[in-house]
């Protein structure tokens, strides 16, 4: 083996001086440096190529070829050069020499590097790079050439700077396998086997290898740079597929969509086969499919794909997925319905796996009781170039973007999904059905009349899928008892998947044996209904009566803790799509270590995210509470608090609806006094915060709002409960605040009254340091802003609210939320833009401390988009420029994970 050059090595030879700088690679015939020559006074940088030994190679008896194919190697490289496409992808020959009797190239060199030492570049950079090369051996291959060793190391990229790559150009640098096409079986065969097509490899195929092993190759690369691995021979078929979900993290968003996934599969199924006669037939058509591919990975506008997570005890359905393909095929709209828990959702969510390579764009959404609102929401339909503006009404934004949506899909196959849909077909609905798109309605509800159509999900038939359903639950076989007594339950229960599946992980987890289970379906089934019936859309309440039984009785027979019951119920409050457990944990105050329990048990789905079964919810919201009163409605409104910060009116509706319920029961007049409160954040979410009345509907709404604050404090005013003074001054700041906001002259007194009655109030029951006494002082810059302006006074009261804050609120994020926020806000009101921006300013410096935190990174985007605001208005073009390449830094960092702040075209246009 041939010794290889040292960096800083020294060649002379010719009056030039070579040193050695950098290691290039190894290629079939020849090791590759980076070199320094120095010729005439003249420093200039260069490929340095070094062939096999004279010795060993040039005069071997058995390679008598091996000099002259050497020498031709400079003069092939040049020829090549004088081919009008080849010339910029082909670097000028220097010089050839010998020195100690090896034999050297030396090829000008540019600045950049090989493909193989370029490894932070994006993947539609590294897809660029392929098609260039794809170009290139096509121009090769009309020359009259082939490569034949092909390989990251052999193609150099050029680069401008380091962070500045030329992907539309490549350049080869190793042409000793450059043949004349036809003569490839003539020389001795020159290839890389790790990227070499199986006919290279195979002796006894040289006379017909061919373009096709090129495209092999090209194909491998292009693998090899997606998964940072070769292929398997599995990979080399027709059918075969392909793990996107193992691509790096920063190719997931390109990688995740449908349609790239598309592109991709089409390419390798046409490129890396055993067979020659499977592959492209020429490399035009590999250049085509990775010219789409590059497009489509450059395109800005996008849908990112937010897919639901697939169950893995799937069984069976194998028909009804036979069934929705033939509908939709038919028909582009269907409606899938069928008895709560019977496994529509799981069912529509394996069908959007499995047929994922069928469409370009998927869109997944669960229904969150407003269709307008779930459509917009982008943590469910984030489309990559747009978000809500802060001063974008939901009417706007739906409108704008179903626009976008409508372009993007223009000419691609779509799947639009709307999962746990409990509503009536609404004109926004209709808007968006009238695009055209494969449109299926998960449901409980039957479609309207001569309308879509409908096909109903029933019990899973097929008895052996059911128990293998109960085994991939159980996590083992199954014992003879066990599966009689299963057969049963199975009748019982009519196949009705939630309820085995309960069952099922109930014994996995020791709450239950197979006996008692049965003894509780005996006595609970579906028995008392005829076949007939279950199922039937009019008896839907009677059977949903059957499954709360059920599932009460289970988790009653599991011997569960107070805790977990406790657990149960508040997490019933949530809505279909769930939460973060963080956010549970911060905000709701839940003690969330049973989680993993209950999760194992099947009455949750719990990993970052935590979610109820709808039904298993809707049994758990009708259970009695066990905790104290005061806490329970405290719980109801900390989830309100949760869906607040979300907008979400239409689930804040329902808890407010439980929260009745509850009040119902335990008339107390602090109850009755925090139920109101809740009715009133309901009524702020739906007008937005906005308490300034536009038109005689808006002025009725806020006299009802006023009118629930005011029954608020007269009810927590009644109460003799420790703790009413707290919630009546509370209360008292929260009309203040309604009331000082609302602009209206005549209400100014009464905040200052209501501002004194809280005043007294903490004054007397509460420490220094309260939540209670923090809004007083906000409420009272709030005062000195809107009602009697004094900016000394504002600042004073800011200050001091700032300064208890820091020692009541556990996060800074509520800090931020509760101080420098409205702190800005009242400085703007004051038109001291300056100060107001000093603020947002000093809470981005506090988010910038939580660098991986993604509620803070997603707080600090809304900070720079109101920082964008105020330096606009001040002018300041420098710092709005500075301020939109942070927002687009953060735009593309953490677009995936739903972060993404769209920057109003007339500022960005203004500071161009």
């Amino acid at each position: 083996m041939d010794e290889e050059l040292q960096i800083g090595e020294v060649l002379k030879t010719d009056g030039r001086e070579y040193t050695v700088i950098q290691f290039l690679g190894r290629g079939s015939s020849f090791t590759a440096y980076l070199a320094e020559c120095k010729c005439g006074g003249f420093i200039t940088k260069c490929i340095l190529k070094q062939s096999r030994s004279v010795t060993d190679a040039w005069r071997d008896e058995n390679d008598l070829n091996a000099q002259s194919h050497y020498l031709r190697t400079a003069q092939t490289q040049h020829h090549i050069r004088q081919i009008a496409h080849l010339m910029n992808q082909t670097p000028p020959v220097n010089n050839t020499f010998e020195v100690n009797g090896k034999g050297f190239i030396d090829v000008a060199a540019y600045n950049g590097n090989t493909l193989d030492k370029l490894p932070n570049l994006t993947l539609p950079q590294y897809m660029e790079i392929c098609l260039a090369a794809a170009k290139t051996v096509r121009y090769y291959h009309e020359a009259g050439f082939l490569c034949l060793d092909l390989k990251p190391e052999n193609i150099f990229i050029l680069q401008n700077a380091p962070d500045d790559t030329i992907t539309q150009l490549v350049a080869f640098i190793d042409f000793t396998s450059v043949s004349p096409a036809g003569e490839s079986g003539l020389n001795p065969p020159s290839y890389t086997k790790a990227w070499a097509a199986p006919e290279q490899i195979n002796p006894y195929s040289a006379g017909k290898i061919g373009a096709a092993a090129e495209i092999y190759t090209l194909g491998e690369i292009v693998f090899w740079l997606l998964f940072g691995r070769h292929s398997t021979e599995q990979e080399h078929r027709g059918f075969s597929k392909y793990p996107f979900d193992e691509v790096k993290r920063t190719y997931h968003p390109f990688t995740d969509r449908p349609d790239i996934q598309a592109l991709f599969t089409r390419l390798f199924r046409s490129t890396i086969r055993s067979a020659a006669s499977n592959r492209f037939q020429n490399m035009q058509d590999v250049e085509k499919l990775l010219a789409s591919l590059c497009d489509e990975l450059n395109k800005k506008d996008y849908v990112i794909p937010k897919l639901p997570a697939v169950s893995p005890y799937f069984v069976g359905r194998d028909a009804e997925m036979k069934a929705i393909a033939a509908h939709l095929k038919r028909n582009p709209v269907l409606y899938v319905t069928g008895i709560g828990g019977i496994g529509k959702s799981t069912l529509i969510r394996n069908y959007l796996y499995r047929m994922k390579s069928e469409y370009d764009v998927i869109v997944y959404l669960e229904y969150d009781g407003d269709f307008k609102r779930t459509f917009c929401d982008d943590l469910q339909l984030q489309i990559s170039t747009i978000s809500r503006f802060s001063s974008e009404s939901p009417d706007d934004y739906f409108y704008r973007k179903l626009s976008y949506l409508r372009n993007i899909c223009t000419e691609k196959r779509v799947l639009f999904v709307l999962d746990n849909f409990s509503g009536r077909i609404t004109k926004d609905l209709s808007r968006v059905i009238d695009c055209g798109y494969d449109t299926v309605i998960v449901t409980r509800n039957q479609p309207p009349k001569n309308s879509f159509a409908c096909i109903e999900i029933g019990a899973i038939t097929n008895i052996a899928e059911l128990f293998r359903l109960i085994v991939l639950n159980l996590e083992r076989p199954l014992t003879k008892d066990e599966r009689a007594a299963f057969s049963e339950i199975i009748n019982l229960v009519q196949g009705h998947t939630l309820v085995i599946e309960l069952i099922a992980r109930q014994i996995a987890a020791g709450k239950l044996v197979v006996q008692m289970a049965l003894a509780l379906i005996r006595e609970n089934g579906f028995s008392r209904f005829s076949q007939e019936k279950i199922g039937n859309y009019k008896d839907g309440e009677e059977v949903c009566d059957t499954l709360s039984a059920i599932i009460s009785a289970l988790f009653d027979a599991g011997g569960m803790s107070p805790q977990e019951r406790l657990t149960m119920q508040v997490l019933s409050l949530l809505d279909v799509r769930g939460l973060h457990a963080d956010l549970i944990r911060d905000i709701v105050h839940l003690d969330l270590r049973c989680v993993p329990d209950l999760n194992m048990q099947g009455w949750l789905s719990a990993d970052s995210v935590i979610r109820m079964h709808p039904v298993i919810a809707e049994t758990v919201r009708g259970w009695q509470w066990t905790a104290d009163e005061i806490a329970v409605m405290n719980y109801h409104q900390k989830m309100i608090d949760i869906y607040a910060g979300m907008a979400n009116a239409a689930h804040i509706r329902g808890i407010v609806r439980e929260a009745e319920r509850y009040c119902a029961a335990h008339p107390q007049h602090l109850v009755k006094a925090m139920y109101y409160d809740m009715v009133g954040w309901y009524e702020d979410v739906l007008t937005g915060g906005c308490y300034v009345p536009q038109n005689a509907g808006e002025a009725e709404q806020f006299l009802r709002h006023i009118e629930t604050a005011e029954n608020a404090i007269r009810e927590a005013g009644l109460s003799d409960a420790p703790e009413s003074t707290h919630y009546l001054a509370k209360y008292c700041l929260s009309l203040a605040s309604i009331l000082i906001r609302s602009m209206y002259a005549e209400y100014i007194q009464y905040a200052a009254d209501l501002m004194i009655r809280a005043r007294d109030l903490i004054d007397k029951h509460e420490p220094a340091y309260s939540e209670n006494r923090c809004f007083l002082c906000m409420v009272t810059a709030w005062y000195f802003t809107l009602c009697k302006p004094d900016c000394a006074q504002t600042k004073l009261y800011t200050e001091k609210a700032a300064a208890i804050a820091a020692q009541v609120f556990l996060t800074e994020l509520e800090i931020i939320d509760i101080i420098h926020i409205p702190t800005a806000n009242c400085w703007l009101y004051h038109d001291d833009l300056q100060t107001a921006a000093e603020k947002l300013e000093e809470a981005v410096t506090i988010c910038k401390k939580y660098p991986d935190l993604l509620p803070y990174i997603d707080k600090q985007a809304d900070l720079l988009n109101c920082l964008l605001d105020v330096y606009a208005a001040l002018q300041d073009y420098a710092k709005c420029r500075e301020l939109i390449a942070e927002i687009d830094r953060i735009n593309e960092t953490y677009r995936d994970q739903g972060i993404f702040r769209e920057i109003p075209p007339e500022i960005r246009k203004k500071t161009a």
